[in-house]
């Protein structure tokens, strides 16, 4: 296949979480003419292939399928042809770098027990949980789970991961205050949800350096606010969304907390109503110590150049199969210019270098011992 001409393809159709019908339908078209495979559909996108040979324990790749709601700024020739959306987290370059394993796998025709999944809604709709949930990985025996991210901030060629926790676990929420629309000329007769929810927005920070030591991995981070309707009346509504992060469970679990007490608080001194509305959450990445062991010996041994990653604040759902099975997560250079955007930009472009390199890597990782 042509790796390169997929990848533009795929660009081409960037579809939101759960949307991905046109992706689905192009993978499945190029699936069709390889031998030895076992597909699997959902009722909703999503692809699991099953490469068998016999009973034993199975490896498992995972590329995700979803774009971004963002309105693409490349000037590539293969844009976008989806207005509003985009390929802006390089998953195009993923599902691409999948594609060409199994194609390599089937065409060696390795004698190894394999999955290949193409998930949806990795992109904060819950696509991993929604695949396990089905319950479909729970009659294979999986002793390894593979996946990488591109990464523009890296030269191509180049990878990086480390052992242990890798991306942290993510909660991204909604803080609602609801108060009293008036007339400004009257903004006695309202309740005002903006003021309760700025100051919210100043709070949170403080607190957050009050509750944790100087210099703890955490964060908290707020980047849309919407409040009311009209500019001559007291904003009845204040919602502020964002996200908070951390490494552990305990440091999540405090930060919740703190969140929680303060929106109450606040809620209370300006005689607002609050809620939090909980949205996507992502388990931390933790990474087999093992299977980072091995991706080093390959670098290694195959002149690939590896870096040993810091911890990043990202978040990848990819953690909810690192939590069920020995995992490994890594970096993969995508970066070919120095002044290159990153991930969820309007001008992030991976460099096509990289699938090949991407794919090599995966195959080694199916045949080291």
């Amino acid at each position: 296949m042509d790796l390169n001409k997929i990848r533009k393809e795929l660009h081409k159709i960037p579809e939101l979480g759960f949307e991905e019908v046109k992706t689905q339908k192009y993978i499945l078209q190029l699936l069709e003419n390889l031998d030895g495979l076992k597909i699997h559909t959902f009722d909703f996108p999503g692809i699991l292939i099953e490469y068998s040979h016999g009973f034993g324990k199975y490896k498992f790749f995972r590329a995700d399928m979803d774009g971004l709601p963002i309105t693409e700024d490349t000037n590539c020739g293969f844009e976008s042809e989806h207005k509003g959306k985009m390929h802006a987290c390089g998953h195009d370059i993923h599902m691409t770098i999948l594609i060409g394993l199994i194609e390599k796998i089937v065409a060696d025709n390795i004698e190894e027990n394999l999955l290949f999944l193409f998930q949806p809604a990795e992109e904060g709709k819950g696509g991993a949980t929604r695949i396990i949930n089905t319950g479909i990985f729970d009659k294979f025996d999986i002793s390894e789970a593979y996946a990488l991210h591109v990464n523009g901030g890296m030269k191509t060629g180049v990878i990086a991961s480390r052992t242990g926790i890798f991306f942290a676990n993510t909660q991204e929420i909604e803080v609602v205050f609801r108060g009293r629309s008036a007339h400004v000329a009257f903004a006695e007769k309202g309740i005002n949800a903006l003021t309760a929810g700025v100051e919210f927005y100043f709070e949170i920070e403080n607190e957050i350096r009050k509750e944790f030591p100087l210099g703890k991995p955490v964060i908290c981070a707020f980047g849309k606010m919407n409040a009311g309707v009209v500019m001559n009346a007291v904003p009845a509504e204040c919602i502020l969304e964002g996200t908070f992060r951390a490494f552990t469970n305990e440091d999540h679990e405090t930060l919740k907390a703190l969140i929680e007490n303060l929106k109450s608080k606040i809620a209370k001194k300006q005689g607002v109503d609050t809620e939090i509305i909980y949205k996507a959450y992502y388990k931390e990445v933790v990474n087999d110590k093992i299977l980072f062991e091995k991706l080093k010996i390959i670098a290694n041994e195959t002149g690939i150049e590896f870096k040993e990653a810091e911890m990043v604040f990202t978040g990848e759902d990819f953690g909810f199969f690192t939590e069920k099975y020995n995992g490994l997560l890594f970096w993969l250079g995508v970066g070919n210019k120095k002044d290159n955007a990153d991930l969820h930009s309007s001008q992030f472009l991976p460099d096509e270098k990289a699938i090949d390199l991407g794919v090599d890597i995966f195959f080694h990782l199916i045949n080291k011992v």
